[in-house]
């Protein structure tokens, strides 16, 4: 009996040992993933992006809203709290949740195989045109919100005017 338990408790032991082994080598997948990907200058390039698009995006919005006044401290303010979403989401901060997202994600066998892809000539003209490609899509995206605030608007101005009924009393 002692025997069985003793050879159990090897099994268990060993398994556990095969599993950290196995994390450890997905992580480390993981993060040549990340890495071949140029993951954390793609994460800054889009940041700087965002951060120049964004005066340019609120003042459509905010024409298309009918609103042109709008005070200058509320300009700053917004940079600063953008510059800090920013740090706070920064490739040194999120490095860690990146690297578990993708292991968690991706079996070895494909995150072998995409980064065998991002080595190509194919993969990196891929990675070398995202940030472009993220641009354009949010060029879009915007032209596409500029159409459609004067129908939130509406509809906002319209949950507005109708009240809620007033709850019946017992």
């Amino acid at each position: 009996m002692k025997k069985m338990m003793t050879l159990i408790a090897v099994a268990l032991m060993l398994s556990v040992v095969g599993a950290n082994a196995q994390e450890v080598s997905r992580r480390a997948m993981a993060e040549e993933l990340l890495n071949v990907m140029n993951m954390p200058e793609s994460i800054g390039k889009s940041f700087e992006m965002i951060k120049q698009m964004i005066p340019a995006q609120k003042e459509k919005m905010n024409q298309a809203m009918g609103q042109t006044n709008m005070p200058s401290n509320v300009s700053s303010k917004s940079e600063k709290m953008m510059d800090m979403i920013f740090e706070e989401l920064s490739w040194d901060n999120m490095k860690e949740e990146y690297i578990a997202l993708y292991a968690e994600t991706f079996t070895l066998d494909e995150m072998k195989g995409i980064i065998a892809f991002y080595k190509t000539p194919a993969g990196q003209a891929f990675t070398a045109k995202q940030p472009e490609l993220m641009k354009r899509s949010m060029e879009m995206s915007q032209k596409m919100m500029v159409k459609v605030m004067p129908k939130i608007q509406a509809m906002m101005e319209e949950m507005m005017k109708t009240k809620p009924a007033a709850p019946t009393q017992k």
